[in-house]
């Protein structure tokens, strides 16, 4: 099988213990011009467009469908990369962040520019599962980790390899460190019986760093997550697809994934975070490269994601999302994608069984 041969390919994994992305498509900007970049960089685009209205709307949570157990196919956008889907019966989180800032302390870093639509005390009571993408600040933010460990101790969490210290340190006791193409599969009761949910660590073109030395220390990844009735999410966390500017090469790990797990029913993509694209689309996916992954996994719909919330880098704050519907639409997809607001949950309707 094609899953077995992949799995058995540790090109990613240096001799050192860190990682790396092992394919042409990657380009690692120096980190002296990055450095500078990051001390002479120009936010006016981003800043403009918050100053004008530009950013997304944050609606109230839809208690009636987030707490709901119906067996429907749902995803909550919670900003950012954070997201609540409910799957089969089961509640899932993925690289959940409500904290104010983004960054290792709550007086300096990245702050929201659209407010949380919720805290982890607004969450439904029951959270099964914890999906996590890498280790960057705002996609495992360390306050968050803390109080939902307290509030759900027997949630179950996934995540790439090397971030057992913090989850354990965090407080949580069931934790599956997961390397590319692994599978795991577990268990749940729900009111009519036990169901079956299947946990697909996949590849992703990204790095990691929590400090100034630890560099790809831990890996990073997304996600494939199959219910009992074998529908099947995308959780893309942050990747990209090829470097700009580029050789010509494309990330091949998505039509991989596509030839492995499609289609996908579901598809969150990360959208934002590219600008300017010669620093960050090794890195970060820009829109139209997101459209080219929604076409290589087979997923029949996507939503696009990490953007709206926090100003990491200088695009205008609602041109991620146009962009990626521009794009949706220029190749066909007009029925392909929804866009929602901070706090939306939409409903998948598919057939199941």
């Amino acid at each position: 099988r094609l899953r077995d041969q992949l799995s058995q390919d540790k090109s990613h994994h240096l001799k050192n213990g860190r990682f790396c992305n092992p394919w042409p498509s990657f380009v690692e900007v120096p980190l002296t011009k990055f450095h500078h970049h990051l001390l002479t960089r120009d936010t006016t685009p981003a800043q403009q467009s918050i100053a004008e209205g530009r950013a997304p709307p944050v609606v109230p949570l839809n208690r009636a469908l987030v707490d709901a157990h119906t067996g429907n196919l749902q995803l909550t956008w919670l900003g950012h990369s954070s997201l609540l889907i409910q799957l089969d019966y089961a509640k899932i989180l993925c690289d959940p962040i409500f904290s104010n800032r983004c960054s290792p302390v709550q007086w300096l870093g990245p702050k929201r520019y659209t407010e949380a639509p919720c805290q982890v005390e607004d969450l439904p009571k029951g959270i099964d599962f914890l999906v996590l993408s890498h280790n960057h600040h705002d996609h495992m933010d360390w306050d968050t980790l803390r109080k939902i460990a307290a509030r759900y101790p027997g949630i179950q969490v996934f995540a790439p390899l090397g971030n057992g210290p913090i989850l354990k340190a965090a407080g949580f006791a069931f934790v599956n460190l997961m390397d590319w193409w692994q599978e795991t599969s577990t268990p749940m009761l729900g009111k009519d019986g036990h169901f079956q949910y299947k946990f697909s660590c996949t590849p992703a073109q990204h790095i990691t760093s929590r400090g100034l030395f630890d560099h790809n220390k831990t890996l990073w990844c997304s996600w494939v997550i199959e219910g009992p009735y074998k529908r099947r999410v995308f959780f893309s966390g942050d990747t990209a697809y090829s470097s700009t500017p580029s050789n010509g090469a494309v990330c091949p790990a998505f039509r991989q994934i596509g030839e492995v797990y499609g289609p996908i029913e579901l598809a969150a993509l990360a959208v934002g975070g590219y600008g300017p694209e010669e620093f960050f689309c090794g890195v970060n996916s820009k829109p139209e490269h997101a459209v080219r992954i929604h076409e290589d996994i087979g997923a029949r719909i996507s939503v696009p994601i990490h953007w709206g919330t926090f100003m990491l880098t200088s695009e205008p704050v609602d041109e991620p999302a146009e962009r990626f519907v521009r794009e949706m639409r220029a190749r066909g997809h007009d029925s392909a994608f929804t866009v929602l607001s901070i706090g939306e949950t939409m409903t998948v309707d598919s057939q199941v069984g």
